[in-house]
């Protein structure tokens, strides 16, 4: 019977969420509805499932995840969303919430973005965190969002101000490294890989996504010393195509 559990082999499996997220993408500053199902792989073994969607909603947008993961004696089980609006092909995000169930203590994170009062809020309570405000952040759901919509619009390395469930921002750096022709339970695809650029960092993070599906994410692979902690595959699609308004005259 194991006496002691080894957070440093769970914690990959943790971070599958916060990587997680991307978008369709129409022509006009638009997004498309979709519903994604993901097999999650360890060595070559099913481990676990995940989802992604967004819906358009009254104020915007909503972007969600969602998994389920075990692994020998460990499990994981996560909710996130991600509230958001769009203008002029800038994401802003609103409100991000994170619950987390499993092996270890469960966990409950909240931001709200007061874009009037320039304040973020942190928590159930929505305390006012104590940060200089910044118009360009994201977060965790959202960033991939606007990586979708900015490699849509043919830029090929990104720098995104991120905030984490805390509300600390930091810098994420991306770029595009290759093009590959992507065999994936889904199908056949042609995709671009992305890899998430730190220095002095012993973890990689690579992200296919597909052009033909409007910049779907359809592979994450993640390493430690380029050892595979887990590659997540796309399994399934179902996308409603945003209505692209009507070219001035």
């Amino acid at each position: 019977m194991m006496k002691k559990i080894n957070w440093r082999l769970w914690a990959p499996f943790i971070v599958v969420a916060t990587l997680f997220t991307n978008s369709l993408y129409a022509e006009t500053p638009k997004l498309s509805s979709f519903n994604a199902d993901y097999i999650v792989y360890r060595a070559g073994k099913k481990h676990g499932e995940a989802n992604r969607y967004l819906k358009i909603t009254e104020q915007g947008y909503q972007a969600g995840y969602s998994s389920d993961i075990s692994w020998m004696i460990f499990s994981d089980s996560r909710r996130e969303t991600s509230d958001f609006i769009l203008e002029d092909g800038r994401i802003k995000p609103l409100r991000y919430t994170m619950q987390r169930s499993g092996t270890g203590p469960d966990r409950y994170y909240e931001l709200n973005l007061d874009r009037q009062q320039n304040i973020l809020r942190e928590g159930k309570n929505r305390k006012p965190k104590d940060v200089s405000w910044q118009e360009d952040w994201l977060d965790q759901i959202s960033y991939q969002l606007q990586l979708a919509l900015d490699l849509k619009a043919g830029q090929t390395e990104f720098h995104y101000n991120v905030l984490n469930r805390h509300g600390d921002s930091k810098m994420y750096h991306y770029k595009v490294v290759a093009e590959e022709m992507l065999p994936l339970p889904y199908g056949n695809i042609k995709t671009l890989r992305i890899a998430r650029i730190e220095q002095n960092s012993d973890k990689q993070i690579y992200a296919w996504v597909a052009p033909e599906l409007d910049y779907m994410l359809v592979r994450l692979w993640r390493g430690e010393d380029n050892v595979e902690q887990f590659d997540v595959q796309l399994h399934k699609l179902d996308f409603t195509p945003a209505i692209q308004a009507s070219a001035s005259p």
